[in-house]
């Protein structure tokens, strides 16, 4: 187990060192006139994840319990990680076709439905409000589009 905790906060660390990086090179971090420069939200994003997977791997090599004889997914732990990873990767597949909010809501109400158990009205409410608040949030009031996928240019917007 202590292997997968530092090879998975290796990873993260070199993921957030190329975000910082990529942070510096969009430009200014830090706060103009008009709001936050464009390299400031990625530059925070790469920091929080250099920070946490030193904070991951801080832990696995201060800990004193031997954590090696346990086995990195217990015995039918795989069908629970393919539970979350599968329809995170359909909606993802989806995305490019049917745009982020259509495939974010058809994801909330699968895995709301699915695993959560949770009622229709529910699962309606959440998988519907949740998509055209951030449609609203992101690009009505950012002005930040989000991608709309292949079928809103087959519909005409």
């Amino acid at each position: 187990m202590r292997k997968a905790d530092v090879i998975t906060a290796l990873i993260i660390l070199i993921i957030g060192i190329f975000v910082v990086y990529d942070g510096v090179r969009l430009g200014v971090i830090g706060w103009g006139a008009s709001g936050p420069m464009s390299g400031l939200y990625p530059f925070l994003l790469g920091m929080g994840l250099i920070i946490g997977s030193l904070v991951v791997m801080g832990r696995v090599f201060i800990s004193r319990k031997s954590m090696s004889d346990k086995p990195f997914i217990q015995k039918g732990g795989l069908r629970h990680v393919l539970y979350v990873a599968v329809p995170a990767a359909l909606m993802v597949a989806l995305t490019e076709f049917i745009g982020l909010y259509v495939a974010a809501g058809l994801y909330l109400a699968l895995y709301m439905k699915w695993i959560g158990k949770h009622r229709w009205i529910t699962v309606l409410a959440v998988s519907i409000l949740l998509p055209l608040i951030s449609y609203f949030v992101f690009d009505k009031y950012f002005l930040i589009p989000l991608p709309k996928g292949r079928l809103s240019g087959l519909l005409g917007f």
